[in-house]
């Protein structure tokens, strides 16, 4: 089993890196969000951007926060809705599985040290093997958690590291020079 320490440390470095701004590409406003206030901090203007709309990006940092705090929650702040309650629900599954396996590692334990008193000097050793399974189960459900809380915690940076990207199927591209070159595909 992982100590406690070691994941409470990983999980504060995690927490405290700060956000890339180059990751994020800046997009045109959406046509439903509101016109933003020139004021506000959270409008970021592009040179370059033919529209010259503002855009509304994610911070990498709170999303990384709010994952590292409960998982899923990163994923709700990134609008990434469906994606929480497979996480929460993962996280459930694992976590009972752990207590089903550690509970039946420690029966196995203790009836395997009734049986080397009865059958001595090695016990039952099917209840040994089946104690070791146990085992063996448990450790894997707390890789399988770990796994699932770091997984949580980076999809919620990249998902808001990426939140500034235009995924519209409207790409166009302007301010092409035109000095009569012209190409056509034709099937």
């Amino acid at each position: 089993m992982l100590p406690y320490r070691a994941v409470l440390w990983f999980t504060l470095i995690l927490v405290m890196l700060p956000p890339q701004a180059g990751f994020a590409r800046p997009v045109s406003a959406d046509s439903t969000r509101p016109p933003a206030r020139s004021g506000d901090p959270s409008v970021v203007r592009v040179e370059g951007d033919t529209l010259g709309a503002p855009v509304r990006s994610k911070s990498p940092t709170t999303a990384m926060i709010l994952s590292g705090v409960l998982p899923g929650a990163g994923q709700v702040y990134n609008a990434s809705y469906w994606k929480a309650p497979i996480i929460l629900g993962l996280g459930v599954y694992f976590i009972s599985e752990w207590l089903d396996n550690n509970r039946r590692a420690d029966d196995y334990r203790q009836k395997y040290d009734l049986s080397l008193h009865t059958l001595p000097p090695y016990g039952n050793t099917r209840l040994r093997d089946l104690r070791e399974f146990y085992k063996d189960q448990r450790d894997s459900f707390t890789w399988y958690f770990f796994i699932l809380y770091v997984l949580n915690i980076v999809d919620a940076y990249v998902d808001a590291s990426l939140s500034g990207f235009d995924v519209s199927p409207a790409l166009t591209m302007r301010g092409l020079p035109t000095h009569g070159l012209t190409v056509r595909f034709t099937w």
